[in-house]
């Protein structure tokens, strides 16, 4: 008889302290904001969906899955008295991003008769929707000599949209190209360069691929250059593979046994993670644990080819990351190396990787934070037969 009440107790006991986590309290209330997330923000939390409650949020600083657009939910654990409880929230994530035009023209040539697609001629990107689309506002005869002015309307699956003007003009014929006629230019001397740039807080230095191909660092050194960043690896498009710059061997030994400082830069077509992997393995592989002055850069540039490609910005985001975080698994640091129109308007760069800017102007109204300077790609050196990028590089 004694063994059953003690079980009765047991059963009784088990009972009251057993609850539904999912059950709200009788005194306990969460008030909710209607939150819309915009999609890829890597910093919107639970806390940005809690209003006003009674409980202790356990998990507010947990992030919010934005990876895609929509309605979505979370579950949350709060505590109130002494328990433990569950509660799932809802909230949309949203895209407010236009479309960006990334290369078209003011007017566009076509001959009459000739059978072509107006949205052939101009270049964009959308920072979520892989296939924006492509619009001609306006009427036009391929028949009949005349500038039509029409718009370019590109959109995006959530409705954002950029419109363009363009003038089409219908011609006869095509007309004839001057690139028969040699253009003009003045090279920059590096000497002048080092005058100008040159102070406690700077180096001046170039940048090389095989393009300039013997080169005699001894001499180079000598001009008052500084440092030398040199391509390591090249991937023109993403049905090649990757490979070894054919002077990198001989440019990173003679640059070292010149006293210069060296650093290294990959041209990458990469357009996903995979791929990015994949060169950052090369060119660990290449660098067979060579010491460098400066982070690896990645260079990213078949802007023109980006519809064909159908990716995002953020799929290029994704690939620079990729690239970095295996190189850094090796001890190299990663430095995003663009010009300057697309650091404003394509890059995120949302783990502030130091850039590599390019701008071929006197002076720089980049506004961001940037470590190097491209300066020019005509400059000329002692040591360098044909012309070459110069760079300042700021000491921190």
């Amino acid at each position: 008889m004694k063994k059953r009440i003690i079980l009765l107790m047991g059963v009784f006991l088990l009972c009251a302290c057993s609850y539904d986590k999912y059950e709200m309290p009788k005194d306990a209330y969460i008030n909710t904001n209607e939150v819309e997330a915009k999609v890829y923000s890597s910093e919107s939390k639970i806390y940005d969906l809690i209003g006003d409650n009674n409980v202790e949020i356990l998990t507010k600083n947990k992030k919010l899955d934005t990876s895609e657009t929509g309605e979505k939910e979370i579950e949350i654990s709060y505590k109130y008295g002494k328990r433990d409880y569950r509660y799932k929230l809802k909230y949309k994530v949203i895209d407010d991003e236009s479309p960006i035009i990334i290369s078209s023209y003011a007017s566009i040539v076509h001959v009459l008769g000739d059978d072509f697609d107006l949205c052939d001629d101009i270049n964009y990107i959308d920072n979520y929707d892989r296939s924006p689309w492509c619009e001609v506002i306006g009427e036009y005869d391929i028949h009949t000599a005349k500038d039509y002015p029409l718009k370019y309307k590109i959109s995006d699956k959530s409705g954002n949209f950029v419109e363009e003007d363009v003038t089409l003009k219908m011609v006869t014929e095509k007309p004839k190209s001057n690139s028969s006629s040699p253009s003009k230019k003045t090279n920059i001397s590096f000497k002048e360069e080092l005058k100008k740039h040159k102070n406690e807080n700077t180096m001046v230095g170039i940048d090389v691929s095989r393009w300039q191909e013997d080169i005699d660092f001894n001499k180079v050194k000598e001009a008052g250059c500084e440092f030398v960043i040199m391509r390591i690896g090249i991937n023109s498009d993403i049905d090649k593979d990757i490979s070894k710059d054919v002077y990198y061997d001989k440019y990173i030994k003679d640059a070292k046994e010149a006293g210069l400082k060296v650093g290294v830069y990959v041209f990458t077509s990469a357009i996903n993670e995979d791929m990015a992997k994949e060169h950052a393995e090369e060119t660990i592989k290449y660098l067979d644990n060579v010491e460098l002055d400066f982070p690896v850069a990645y260079d990213f540039e078949n802007w023109s080819k980006i519809r064909s490609y159908g990716i995002n910005t953020y799929d290029l985001e994704k690939s620079l990351n990729m690239f970095a975080k295996t190189l850094k698994e090796a001890g190299y640091d990663t430095m995003l190396y663009s010009a300057k129109w697309y650091l404003e308007h394509i890059w995120i760069n949302e783990k502030n990787y130091p850039v590599w800017l390019a701008h071929y102007t006197s002076e720089t109204n980049y506004a961001g934070e940037y470590i190097l300077w491209q300066r020019t790609n005509i400059g000329k050196i002692d040591g360098i037969g044909a012309d070459v990028d110069i760079d300042i590089y700021y000491i921190k």
